[in-house]
């Protein structure tokens, strides 16, 4: 299966693969501050685990930050 974090491209031989598990594999660990859009579409942290994510799939993952 192949999908995009970001833009960058990735894979897995994974036949089904969680929005988490997508995440926690490419290094996404925190919820903290943190919103993922899942094809244009905002998932709130609660279904992360139940939404699954499909080949060609575009994963956005937004951090806060600190600034002055």
């Amino acid at each position: 299966m192949d999908f995009r974090i970001n833009s960058e491209k990735h894979s897995t031989s994974e036949k089904e693969l969680s929005l988490d598990q997508a995440l926690k594999i490419n290094g996404f660990t925190s919820r903290n501050g943190v919103a993922v859009a899942l094809n244009n579409q905002v998932i709130p942290h609660g279904q992360w685990q139940c939404t699954q994510v499909n080949d060609g799939d575009n994963i956005l993952v937004i951090t806060a930050t600190q600034g002055g």
